[in-house]
């Protein structure tokens, strides 16, 4: 997305290809060396200023009192931060002390208690801390930024959490836990950066440059602390701030957002703020403006906007307060609606489609058959990626649904969703609605919904939007087992939303579309900026690019040890391969960096 709108900014127009040019900055951070660590030696020439929020973070960082990140720092670092090297170390340093959803799920969550984890989703936890007792602006946050424990076990159910008193209770204990071992570990989250940097605010003075207008896309992946930092930067509250998101699409780890909720904030952190400094410390009325909704949709057709926005109306009903009411979305490009793809009893789907795929055309021998670079099956999770792989092998992109959120596909298999649910039967739920649309007898038996029991149901529903609007053109859904897939498969039919096949050879046949080598190419790279390193290799290799499949696997192995902790033999093996693949493909100053971290300080400086 930021490729697309620095080259937008740039006066370029964005294409596909677009995706092939700078591969060389495909690392983030290394993507703005050019740009400084602050916002008081920007040249004007910067202008528009097009950074992701990692970025913005360092800048301010950079710009306002003694660095956040100078206290982590060991003797050896330090002198070189002193030195003029500290744009690389702070890039190392981030890039291996974070704590990402990855590395929490990787490294803390299997030290926590067994007592406190068992009945808890990883995300949902991270989530929490993230978004509601580190990243929130209630009531009840204590001097150091963090919403103490009272408070937040106190939560309104129905309205800030979808967790019940008691779990929330286990969640703050797994906070406590996590940041003991943060603090032994010196490591880091971005929430703490963001505490630290209000804190600075409040107690030094900005001197760096003031913005007139900023755009902040995806807002729906950012907390409400993080969002209140650019009130500092930009002082044009009437009319200098423009928010845009997705309310359905918070799906990213650690987050939770309406819209609603940055209407509070804006008024309260923003807008009446502004009005008391202009009063000299007397409140006054302060503006608060409207959501703006863009309804048309021009890139998905009507057929699945229906099925999309059927969802929507779900979540609308069953969690008002966790979304945003909207109009819904219109299209004015007609096609087919989506077809719910019925395998033949005890036949697995996956294994059935890609044995035909397999299988050459009578007469044509040498024919293969495989999924194309616009082409995805997207799962749920890395089980369920691992599990239907053995089927695929190469012949097709698997994705989860976390992984594919923000990519576009013309044709996605959404495979197993319901199958590999955590909700399992409260499906059926689902039939309550029906009944209350006329969609279903009155005398049908249905569960009534109940928040404490049904609220896993609010994150599936977010999930299955986010999947369904991955497509641009045709959308499959596969399951093997009917039990839990057909409360929704029912709503859809009633409906009259979706096309019902049954999974034959000519069916599957026509499902696969060939792609060429620039578009396996282009797509890989765009994986690449996912950093979904394994996905990358795979499309690198179907475009016969041995530089790209190179960079992808050294780009894993530094990931890989990056999510590590301490030093030990594995990590410094990794950081090793990643450093010897780097410098076969000409990219020193990456394998400088990994033989740094590997300890290897002479070949560094060679």
């Amino acid at each position: 997305m930021v490729g697309k709108m620095i080259q937008f900014a740039s006066g370029g127009n964005y294409i596909r290809e677009s995706a092939l040019q700078n591969v060389d900055n495909i690392d983030s951070a290394a993507q703005f060396k050019d740009i400084p660590d602050s916002f008081i030696d920007i040249l004007p020439k910067e202008y528009p200023l097009v950074i992701t929020l990692q970025k913005f973070l360092i800048m301010l960082d950079g710009t306002i009192g003694n660095s956040f990140f100078e206290k982590f720092l060991d003797a050896r670092e330090l002198s070189n931060w002193e030195v003029g090297k500290a744009p690389i170390f702070l890039r190392n340093f981030i890039r291996t002390r974070e704590v990402n959803y990855e590395k929490f799920c990787s490294s803390y969550w299997p030290q926590f208690n067994d007592k406190l984890t068992k009945k808890l989703d990883s995300s949902r936890v991270f989530t929490e801390i993230m978004s509601h007792i580190k990243g929130g602006f209630k009531s009840g946050v204590s001097c150091d930024g963090r919403l103490n424990e009272e408070d937040y076990i106190n939560l309104s159910e129905c309205r800030f959490s979808t967790l019940s008193r008691d779990e929330r209770q286990i969640v703050y204990e797994i906070f406590k836990c996590y940041e003991k071992r943060k603090g032994r570990n010196s490591e880091f989250d971005m929430a703490d950066l963001v505490i630290d940097l209000h804190g600075r605010f409040q107690n030094e003075r900005y001197e760096g440059d003031i913005m007139d207008f900023i755009y902040i896309d995806e807002v729906q992946d950012l907390t409400l602390r993080q969002i209140a930092l650019f009130k500092y930067v930009c002082k044009n509250v009437s009319e200098g701030f423009v928010f845009c998101g997705d309310t359905a699409q918070t799906i990213a780890r650690g987050i939770d957002f309406r819209f609603e909720d940055i209407r509070s904030l804006f008024y309260s952190q923003f807008a009446l703020e502004s009005k008391c400094k202009a009063n000299d410390g007397k409140k006054g009325k302060a503006q608060l403006y409207n959501n703006f909704q863009l309804s048309q949709n021009f890139r998905t057709h009507d057929g699945v906007l229906r099925v999309a926005q059927s969802v929507i109306d779900l979540l609308h009903h069953f969690f008002p307060s966790f979304v945003d009411v909207l109009c819904a979305e219109t299209s004015l490009i007609y096609g087919e609606a989506p077809i719910l793809l019925e395998p033949e009893e005890g036949v697995n789907a996956i294994a059935t489609i890609f044995e035909f795929l397999s299988k050459p055309e009578e007469g044509d021998d040498q024919a293969t058959y495989e999924f194309g670079a616009e082409q995805v099956i997207l799962v749920r999770d890395n089980q369920a990626r691992n599990e239907i792989l053995k089927h695929v092998g190469k012949q097709a992109l698997v994705l989860t649904i976390l992984e594919c959120k923000g990519l576009e596909f013309q044709d996605v298999l959404l495979y197993k969703f319901f199958g590999s649910s955590p909700s399992k039967s409260q499906w059926r739920v689902v039939y309550e609605y029906m009944k209350q649309q006329g969609l279903l007898e009155s005398s049908w038996q249905s569960p009534s919904f109940k928040h404490e029991i049904h609220n896993v149901l609010c994150s599936e529903l977010k999930q299955l939007y986010v999947a369904i609007t991955r497509t641009r053109q045709r959308l499959w859904i596969c399951e093997n087992e009917e039990e839990y897939s057909k409360p929704m498969f029912d709503y859809w039919k009633k409906m009259s939303l979706v096309q019902v096949k049954k999974l034959d050879d000519s069916l599957v046949r026509s499902m696969q579309v060939a792609s060429s080598l620039r578009e396996w190419k282009s797509r890989g790279y765009e994986l690449l900026r996912q950093r979904n390193y394994v996905m990358a290799m795979r499309c690198f290799e179907r475009a016969n690019d041995t530089y790209g499949k190179k960079l992808a696997e050294a780009l894993g192995l530094r990931e890989d040890a990056d999510c590590l902790q301490g030093f030990n033999p594995e990590r410094a093996s990794a950081w090793r391969q990643a450093a010897a693949i780097f410098d076969s493909i000409g990219k020193a100053e990456e394998a400088a960096d990994c033989f740094y971290m590997s300890k290897e300080y002479e070949k560094a400086a060679s």
